[in-house]
């Protein structure tokens, strides 16, 4: 018998519940395809010899699962256990029902569940808490969620901050090598340089380290600094590093109060520790790049006005260079991912969709995450238990107990179709990560215009087009078209709304081929997510050398 892990949602946040069942063995052997022939930069000329396999036309995805998988015939589950948290523990079927509401319910951090179950019962003068919960807000129900994994308890605890950073000069390599030479800056004064480094590096080594959002800039950091182009002599320099983390100053806080726009780091901080130790600044500002890899609107205006930055998006000018987010868990290395062949990118999945996601709360009026919010609501009102036969797994994360990131890993690992709906920014983490799980993105385009073009943006109407909020986009003019990134090659581009979605997905899953050109689109770009980080370090073509490709392209045009 084993335990396991089953996620359910109330109303104060998520409840885990651990329960027996008999281990069901999946025999995958009969999907096996060859590996793929490795790649290497540019994009275009990427190529392989190996045959695709043949399937029947107009195969769907179910249809795939039962010819070529034994996947079809796999048991959730079981999901009428009662609640094991202490608070409400009790054989009461009341709880049974608790699942059918969401976080946007509002009850209150003083109200528990069985509090809120004898509300609704007087409210509506019934003994059932069934037509309770139907009564109360039909919009407030959350879809069946089925669990078919087996939780085995481990977390994938290091991080690649955790590792020893690679000495410099004891790297030769690198695909950008002889492409361009770099002069990297160690003259900062120590707090906005060293120590800020070794500091920020240190909290970002801790696996619960909340900083997800913003540490890139000491992995990008370290990477120039190690990197084998890289050089002592000014004279010889294509490009200045500016090694200041100014996404991590801002984190830390050293005044322990946070401001908008970052302005807790004063200008006289920046001038001083900064601007005033850049000895060769002057006349050569425009090959001078600074790091602002945190969502530009909280970062200082002072380093927004510099010429030349990296950010995560998106540009607000052509001297923005978008960088993905950092990932810095081992499993998504650009040598592991590499090494991953087509049958790990088109291996069979028990999910259609995965989307574990939070709402805009009162704070966030006007926030594109609104869309969150009409999405959910047509979930609950119009979806059916299943998506093209499969089931799915949608759910609106609360404040609380949450289940440990292994889960999630493993639901968007499983899924074929993971949606990243607009955030607080054009980018969002979440939308690099599921590609480096597998899994297809699922946006919403919206009409918008540049410069009197009609473009596409996956944030709002009217807003930030995709070329100028996506890193590399094709028809961004941000680095040789060559080695541009196709992202309509593999994102699911949903127009007309949220009421859309699901028809969208359904007639994807009616065509299997259509979804494994997707799945094999995203094994060509995810090494371009990854930024390759202590031994995996300039070893491949991956977020990092595509900076530096971005550089060379800017220098062309100076």
């Amino acid at each position: 018998m084993r335990r396991v892990l089953i996620v359910w949602a109330l109303c104060g946040g998520l409840v885990l519940w651990t329960m027996s069942y008999e281990t069901l063995q999946f025999n995958t052997s009969q999907f096996r395809l060859p590996e793929i022939i490795q790649f290497s930069s540019p994009i275009s000329v990427r190529a392989s010899d190996e045959v695709e396999p043949e399937f029947p036309d107009n195969m769907t995805y179910s249809t795939f699962l039962e010819l070529y998988t034994d996947r079809a015939n796999r048991t959730a589950l079981p999901q009428n256990s009662t609640n094991s948290n202490s608070q409400n523990s009790t054989n009461s079927p009341l709880l049974l029902y608790f699942p059918d509401f969401c976080a946007d319910c509002q009850w209150g951090n003083s109200q528990t569940c069985m509090g809120r179950a004898a509300y609704l019962k007087d409210k509506y003068k019934t003994p059932n808490p069934e037509e309770a919960v139907m009564n109360d807000r039909v919009t407030c129900r959350n879809p069946p969620l089925q669990i078919f994994w087996q939780d085995d308890g481990l977390d994938e605890m290091d991080n690649m901050f955790a590792q020893p950073m690679p000495l410099r000069g004891n790297i030769t390599t690198s695909p950008m090598l002889g492409n361009i030479s770099i002069y990297v800056y160690e003259t900062l004064r120590k707090d906005v340089g060293e120590d800020l480094e070794q500091k920020m590096r240190a909290e970002y080594s801790h696996p619960n380290s909340s900083a997800a959002n913003v540490h890139a800039d000491i992995a990008i950091i370290d990477l120039f600094r190690n990197f084998p182009g890289r050089t002592d002599d000014p004279q010889d320099a294509d490009i200045f590093i500016v090694p200041y983390a100014h996404a991590s100053h801002c984190h830390s806080k050293p005044t322990g109060v946070w401001m908008g726009a970052c302005k807790h780091i004063g200008y006289n901080l920046m001038k001083d520790g900064v601007f005033n130790k850049l000895n060769h600044y002057i006349l050569n500002e425009k090959r001078h790049l600074f790091l602002n890899v945190i969502n530009q609107g909280n970062s200082n205006p002072t380093i927004r006005a510099v010429p030349l930055s990296i950010t995560i998006g998106p540009r607000y000018k052509d001297t923005n260079i978008i960088v993905p987010y950092l990932n810095s868990l081992p499993s998504f290395q650009p040598s592991v991912l590499r090494n991953r062949g087509k049958d790990w990118w088109t291996r069979p999945r028990t999910y259609s969709v995965a989307f574990f996601f939070g709402i805009s709360n009162s704070k966030m009026r006007g926030s594109p995450r609104v869309w969150r919010k009409f999405f959910m609501e047509e979930v609950q009102q119009n979806w059916p238990d299943t998506l093209g036969g499969l089931p799915y797994a949608i759910r609106v994360m609360t404040s609380g107990n949450k289940p440990p990131s292994r889960f999630f890993t493993h639901m968007y690992k499983d899924s074929i179709f993971c949606p990243t709906l607009p955030g607080d920014t054009p980018p969002q983490k979440r939308f690099f990560d599921v590609i480096l799980m597998g899994c297809i993105p699922v946006v919403l385009s919206f009409d918008t215009e540049v410069q009197g073009e009609k473009k596409s943006s996956w944030h709002q109407p009217g807003g930030m087009s995709v070329e100028n909020s996506f890193p590399w986009a094709k028809g961004s003019n941000s680095t040789d078209p060559r080695n541009e990134i196709d992202y309509r090659s593999f994102v699911v581009e949903v127009t007309g709304g949220v009421e859309n979605v699901r028809p969208t997905i359904e007639a994807l899953m009616q065509n299997y081929t259509e979804i494994r050109r997707r799945q094999l689109a995203l094994m060509k770009y995810a090494p371009y997510f990854s930024y390759g980080m202590g031994t995996d370090s300039h070893k491949h073509p991956d977020a990092f050398s595509k900076i530096l490709e971005s550089l060379r392209f800017y220098l062309g045009r100076l």
